[in-house]
């Protein structure tokens, strides 16, 4: 088993994110003291600096991935004579480095960060302990802008977690229509060169995307897509200004695309359901592009669509198989980035190009889904 599959778990829990957090806040703890004695020269409790340091490093989050020791250590001049250890004979040394083997992959998948600021906690306790090492003015500038990464991820993550609170508080869609869906969610399909993108500015309608310019790969067909290109009136608008998700991802459209080669570049988002409830929200019978396809708006006739060919395997079996297959919800302009409760590859290649733009920051989780792809 590969590193990216066997810590998979914990890069969707956010282990690395969590430690950065509790990092960054507990350095004022640290910084308090050498703010102590560069301003009011106070030495009586650079003692307690070790106490600091132990409560920090002992706490369960931190204790399984970091190696942490506090030695006290003879000067090289006294180790002849050293006698009873006192300020003036012995210096701390501190030992504080990454050892588990899921943190150190983590690390080297977030360029570093927390061993850079393992670094400046070390830094910081050799500077109190002995106050005139230089802590020059470009350090302290490298050490601000690793502190405000860290702040600018973290930050992301609590938006989202919040954004993703006031969906649950929300009503809820009914089980009745919940359980008519396959998955258990809506998805979308997006080009991996598209990922980037939407995981900064959400899932946009077609008309926005390209106006953006963010559409990198256009997986669409274009006589199809040109056939989406009209007036909806249930809509009240283009059907291109509606962002679209497919009630089952397993359609005619994503077999198209598997079987033109394109299946380790197809990446598959799932979005809860609930979004069905919000403003703007439409859904049809069929595939959008075709005309004899009918659109709703009100939740209750969700029951009008033929759940048996939406969740059949094989639409070839059915009447109308291929367009029914293809019913769809349309969100109008955007579908933020927190409605996105998941983000499916086919194989862990695919996984590994996406993991670097911690997608696990906005809540998403990931995973390796054959099952979802033909």
């Amino acid at each position: 088993m590969s590193n990216s599959i066997q810590f998979l778990e914990s890069y969707n829990q956010n282990v690395y994110l969590n430690i950065l957090d509790y990092l960054y806040l507990n350095l004022s703890k640290v910084e308090g003291f050498l703010l102590d004695i560069s301003t009011n020269n106070n030495f009586k409790k650079i003692d307690d600096l070790t106490l600091v340091y132990n409560k920090i490093f002992s706490q369960e989050k931190i204790l399984p991935h970091v190696n942490f020791k506090i030695d006290k250590i003879y000067k090289s001049l006294y180790l002849r004579n050293p006698g009873t250890m006192d300020k003036g004979n012995s210096y701390f040394h501190l030992t504080l480095i990454l050892k588990s083997d899921v943190i150190l992959w983590l690390d080297n998948l977030y360029k570093n960060l927390v061993s850079r600021v393992i670094k400046f906690y070390k830094h910081l306790f050799s500077k109190i302990d002995n106050f005139f090492i230089t802590l020059n003015s470009e350090q302290i500038l490298k050490y601000q802008t690793i502190l405000n990464n860290i702040k600018n991820e973290v930050e992301k993550f609590l938006t989202s977690n919040e954004n993703r609170e006031i969906i649950a508080k929300r009503k809820q869609l009914n089980e009745q229509y919940l359980s008519k869906i396959p998955f258990g969610g809506l998805f979308y399909t997006a080009h991996l060169n598209n990922i980037k993108s939407i995981l900064e500015l959400g899932i946009l309608s077609h008309n926005i995307a390209h106006s953006k310019g963010v559409v990198n790969v256009d997986i669409s067909i274009q006589q199809v897509n040109e056939r989406r290109n009209r007036i909806e009136p249930t809509l009240g608008g283009n059907i291109h200004e509606f962002a679209p998700l497919y009630i089952n991802p397993k359609n005619p459209m994503l077999y198209y695309l598997c079987a033109n080669g394109q299946r380790e570049n197809l990446i598959l988002l799932k979005i809860t359901p609930q979004i069905l409830l919000t403003e703007n929200v439409a859904f049809s019978d069929g595939n959008a592009a075709v005309r004899t396809t009918n659109f709703y708006k009100n939740i209750e006739d969700f029951n009008k669509l033929n759940w048996t060919v939406i969740k059949d395997n094989y639409w070839t079996n059915h009447p109308d198989g291929k367009r029914i297959k293809c019913s769809e919800v349309l969100v109008q302009e955007k579908i933020p980035i927190y409605y996105v409760t998941n983000i499916f590859t086919y194989n862990e290649a695919t996984l590994e190009k996406i993991l670097p733009m911690f997608p696990n920051h906005l809540g998403i989780q990931m995973n390796i889904n054959k099952q979802l792809y033909f």
